[in-house]
């Protein structure tokens, strides 16, 4: 007869292997509660680092405009006419512009507190002798940081629309301090030539001007 061999026991094997589940499952929540508040440690700094680049990144969309009111006169370096305002004895010797007012807008754009660039547009009329209208538009390189300085410098066509169309070129710096956030005195400086109509002694001349003008600037910021 053969003998009977005793049969293994599920119950056993099942009452292991639960246990051994239930063991490894405890071990791994263990390790994870351990774990999670270095986790969150680093999500929290992770966050606050985000939220400082973003910050102290310069802002996106940034538009400063500019608008101003100025009085100024000029110095003509030629004087082929015999102007009245002749300042020396011949007509090579400088000689007085009409004083004038020039009305400017600008926009530029870039960083707040760097380099901005953009457009701009004057408009001046003589006020006095024989009226003048003069247009000027340009672009306009200027920078203002956190204090109460701007400097800009500006080139473009200088259209003269009365009393004879004319075309010349002007190149000009100026600065402005503001006595407050968005209001200061403008100091503007400009040197154009223009070409005018031939003479006896010059089929081409040249006009060279130097002028200057003083005022009040606004200035307003679009922030994105």
């Amino acid at each position: 007869m053969r003998e009977k061999r005793p049969r293994p026991r599920r119950s056993t094997a099942l009452v292991t292997t639960f246990a051994t589940g239930c063991v490894l499952a405890w071990a791994g929540t263990a390790i994870a509660a351990e774990d999670a508040p270095a986790a969150r440690g680093e999500d929290a700094a992770g966050a606050r680092r985000a939220l400082y680049e973003a910050l102290s990144a310069p802002p996106k969309g940034y538009v400063r405009a500019l608008a101003g009111l100025s009085f100024g006169g000029g110095l003509r370096f030629n004087n082929p006419y015999r102007l009245a305002t002749q300042l020396g004895a011949s007509a090579e010797s400088p000689s007085a512009t009409a004083p004038y007012t020039t009305l400017m807008g600008a926009l530029a754009f870039g960083p707040p507190d760097g380099l901005q660039h953009g457009g701009m547009l004057g408009l001046s009329f003589a006020l006095s002798g024989v009226g003048q209208t003069v247009l000027t538009p340009g672009y306009i390189l200027m920078y203002r940081g956190p204090g109460r300085l701007l400097a800009y410098g500006r080139v473009g066509p200088e259209i003269l629309l009365s009393p004879d169309l004319n075309v010349g070129l002007t190149v000009a710096g100026g600065g402005a301090f503001f006595v407050t956030g968005g209001l200061g005195l403008v100091l503007d400086v400009a040197g154009s030539l223009f070409y005018g109509a031939s003479t006896w002694e010059k089929k081409y001349p040249a006009y060279p001007v130097l002028s200057a003008s003083l005022g009040l600037i606004v200035d307003v910021e679009f922030l994105p």
